[in-house]
């Protein structure tokens, strides 16, 4: 049964109207083609959907029937619209992220507050979870944009956006006045005790890459799961943390933490932003604008 929309459209204004010359002025078409879209419908469904008089059209039983659920699917369509309409102008819908804690507070919470400010009509919802949670989420379909440390496996999502980010070790001002006096290798940084996130990381996995390839091998006497957590215990003076600079610029500026200069230089990598297809929605170009990519 070849139907197309309009038909169901232009058979909704006749019968609305209650004649064709009148349903053919609302809808701009001449009344020829009114009629010949009716027939067609009529002829696809088998049934007669109109009695024609002189004086106008009445709807036979069958074309009671149809003009109920015609009149409420019509509806639901203009209801559809609309609302595609609201999230185009982002005066609706919702926007889902997936993300760490990390990159939560110090990269995206800034974000969102001016995302916010500027379209409060768009539900955000937030999921929280390590790298690689982030982008099996995206990967799902459960979220529209995933933020995860590089590098990392994406396969299946697309990277939209990078914000470079440059880890460096940090230690107590006690612990570095004692331990720490001038730049040191990294082969003699891996004999301190190391204070390191927690190995299913990816940014451990980085840390623990960089060091194999010198021929190291990391053993930390604290791994924890938090970067927070890693200066809190740095300053704590119970050893040399590996840490990202953008995110401890208030510990280092205070005085909280101080930085170990070492010999070789860690590369510097990125927090990579994700989405499941190639064009961005609307809420999602939205947020990417205010973000430091």
């Amino acid at each position: 049964m070849d139907v197309k929309l309009e038909q169901y459209r232009i058979f909704y204004k006749v019968a609305i109207c209650g004649s064709f010359t009148a349903g053919a002025e609302e809808l701009f078409l001449t009344q020829s083609a009114v009629s010949q879209a009716v027939r067609g419908l009529e002829s696809a469904l088998g049934v007669e959907l109109f009695i024609r008089g002189k004086r106008g059209v009445e709807l036979t039983q069958e074309g009671e029937v149809l003009l109920k659920y015609v009149g409420s699917a019509l509806a639901l369509f203009e209801e559809a619209n609309s609302e595609l309409g609201r999230i185009h102008d982002l005066e609706g819908g919702e926007l889902r992220i997936g993300v760490g804690d990390t990159i939560s507070r110090h990269l995206l919470l800034p974000a969102l507050e001016r995302f916010s400010q500027l379209h409060p009509r768009v539900e955000l919802r937030i999921f929280n979870g390590v790298s690689r949670e982030a982008i099996d989420l995206l990967r799902s379909g459960r979220i529209d944009l995933a933020m995860a440390n590089m590098p990392i496996e994406r396969s299946g999502v697309y990277l939209v956006g990078e914000i470079p980010i440059q880890d460096c070790f940090v230690a107590g001002p006690e612990y570095a006045a004692r331990r720490v006096t001038q730049p040191i290798d990294f082969q003699t940084l891996a004999h301190h005790p190391l204070i390191l996130l927690e190995s299913k990381s990816s940014s451990r996995r980085f840390i623990d890459n960089c060091f194999s390839e010198h021929g190291i091998i990391l053993r930390p006497g604290i791994e924890l799961g938090s970067h927070d957590l890693l200066l809190d215990f740095a300053a704590a003076n119970f050893g040399i943390a590996c840490v990202v600079e953008e995110f401890s610029r208030k510990a280092l500026e205070s005085g909280r933490v101080v930085r170990v200069d070492t010999v070789q230089n860690l590369p510097r990598r990125s927090v990579g932003i994700f989405t499941l297809r190639p064009r961005s929605t609307p809420a999602t170009q939205a947020l990417l604008e205010l973000l430091p990519v």
